[in-house]
């Protein structure tokens, strides 16, 4: 077991798919973890904000919405979604009491390293960018191409905020050839996901410097405002796409169904807010969760008229619990069929238009969406994560990054995992923990789930 670490604010790529990776279905999967932390997230940008939608049109107005600082976009407020098939045992989000905050990790520099470096250890550092798939006269072809014989990786040089760095210098290739296929960024509402590079490196020692904990300085718990378990909701609101269908909600021609209101069984509309029940959702099958406040006046922003309207958890410092089982499902011939997964998104995508035309949703410029736990391939068990936002790319969606190091999916008995969203140091960690969500966390028990990460390392 070892940690996987992406860092977004230097993305380099210092390495071709190793031995140890596999290539499955279109994507590189390298080692089973426990553990994935996303460091330097966050930058200065802007996406286009849906401002108005137009039923006699059909069309969509925006404008340009500016963000900054830590984690920015995804400090904004998220929803949280499910895919099937799942079954979710208990989730909850806390938040810091008065006094407690988590310090500054202490990370040390990347250097980048030549694609040509000695691969002689495991995948330490994942440093992710585009794969290049080029034929025997080294020009880029697509990875289904049957003249492909190699493949290099692209070289992005993220720009953060803290940074004043020309155009021309965003983009450095680490082979003689030029051009380059783009990573194929999908969301997960988006319903594609990409072959991205992995990258290793040539020592252990750094990736332990490199994932030194973070821990609380101070005893002060952490609060859980919302929490589930089956029948049995408190400050969350379940949804999914069945609007103007049962009672909540709007349907129309130009943009068809809204969000609405779930039903206990997770699939149906219902006509108020219903606590999901002890239920597996099947493939195709999705549902979100929203906080147990509803929008009022302009304080969500703009957002499709009828539907219900709820903020989500926003925040620079919070942590997301789940408990979840993704049983294998192939009764039915669904959309995404034995393919779970949980993601998160920006909440404004889906209180307007989160599938369908680009310009009903900030999604396409790069407003944010992290996925925690994706299954890429049909009835695969390996759960890949992945950032996808402008970071990196000039505000549109193709930035961001993620790692082939996977959790194993659990299709039978329950993963539970903590996703901790620390501000004073830019990261995002996903852990599986093994604690009771109890209505509070203490430091120590925060601490010790940020500890995994050193532990992770020091074994790997």
């Amino acid at each position: 077991m070892k940690l996987a670490t992406v860092s977004l604010a230097a993305l380099t790529a210092v390495g071709l798919a190793s031995a140890d990776c596999s290539y499955v279905a279109g994507n590189y999967y390298c080692s089973n973890t426990n553990a994935i932390v996303y460091s330097n997230v966050g930058y200065s940008g802007s996406y286009k904000d849906v401002t108005s939608m137009d039923e006699s049109s059909c069309i969509c107005n925006q404008a340009s919405t500016s963000f900054s600082g830590s984690l920015a976009p995804l400090n904004e407020e998220l929803s949280v979604h499910f895919r099937g098939p799942i079954k979710l045992s208990q989730f909850g989000v806390y938040y810091p009491n008065a006094g407690t905050s988590l310090k500054k990790r202490d990370v040390a520099d990347c250097a980048p390293v030549s694609h040509r470096h000695k691969r002689d250890v495991v995948v330490e550092w994942v440093e992710v960018t585009s794969t290049v798939f080029v034929d025997s006269n080294g020009n880029p072809v697509t990875s289904a191409a049957a003249d492909m014989t190699s493949s290099y990786t692209k070289v992005n040089t993220i720009i953060s905020s803290a940074q004043n760095t020309s155009p021309a210098q965003q983009n450095v290739d680490t082979a003689a050839t030029s051009s380059s296929i783009s990573t194929a960024v999908g969301s997960s509402s988006q319903s594609s996901t990409s072959s991205s590079a992995v990258g290793q490196s040539s020592t252990s020692s750094s990736a332990a410097a490199q994932s030194s904990s973070s821990s609380s300085t101070s005893s002060s718990a952490w609060t859980r405002r919302s929490y589930f378990t089956p029948g049995s909701t408190t400050n969350c609101t379940f949804m999914n796409h069945q609007g103007g269908v049962k009672g909540s909600g709007v349907w129309s021609s130009c943009f068809g169904n809204s969000i609405s209101y779930a039903a206990a069984d997770g699939i149906t509309g219902a006509s108020s807010a219903e606590a999901l029940g002890d239920v597996t959702i099947l493939s195709g099958n999705e549902f979100m969760i929203f906080s147990g406040e509803e929008c009022s006046g302009n304080d969500c922003g703009y957002y499709r008229d009828g539907i219900p309207a709820y903020h989500g958890f926003g925040g620079g410092d919070k942590i997301f619990v789940f408990e979840f089982t993704m049983p294998s499902d192939t009764s039915g011939s669904a959309s995404n069929q034995d393919m779970p997964a949980i993601w998160l998104l920006n909440a404004k995508i889906p209180r307007t238009l989160q599938y369908g035309d680009s310009s009903c949703s900030c999604w396409s410029t790069g407003c944010g969406e992290f996925d925690l736990f994706e299954i890429l391939s049909v009835g695969s068990d390996k759960l890949i994560s992945h950032i996808h936002d402008g970071q990196g790319n000039d505000g549109t969606s193709t930035g961001g990054g993620g790692t082939q190091d996977y959790f194993t999916r659990p299709t039978s008995g329950t993963l539970k995992a903590a996703v901790i969203f620390n501000s004073s140091d830019q990261t995002a960690h996903i852990v599986e923990v093994s604690d009771d969500f109890a209505e509070s966390l203490s430091a120590d028990t925060v601490d010790s789930w940020l500890a995994k990460a050193g532990s992770a390392a020091a074994l790997s």
